[in-house]
């Protein structure tokens, strides 16, 4: 019986632990690709208004993934757990 235990806590740290680095690296990635390539590349836009729209890019993918985490938290957990048949 441990041993499925462990391979579910290993499965649900797993799933932690990538949703962490997606919810940390993501947004920044994402401020970064917009202010270079997007806003001051393509757009031509100066400092402050590359910043501030670069800010709100990484804010918005921020809230993707954790709405993300969130859905995958609530839904997927349900749907893994084996009913527990009572007598």
């Amino acid at each position: 019986m441990s041993g499925t235990k462990e391979v579910t806590e290993l499965q649900a740290f797993k799933t932690v632990f990538f949703h962490s680095v997606v919810i940390l690296a993501l947004p920044v990635v994402a401020f970064f690709t917009s202010k270079i390539f997007l806003f001051d590349g393509i757009l031509g836009l100066n400092t402050v208004s590359s910043n501030v729209y670069s800010a709100g890019i990484a804010v918005i993918v921020l809230h993707i993934a954790l709405g993300i985490f969130i859905y995958r938290a609530y839904f997927d957990d349900r749907s893994r757990t084996p009913a527990v048949k009572r007598d």
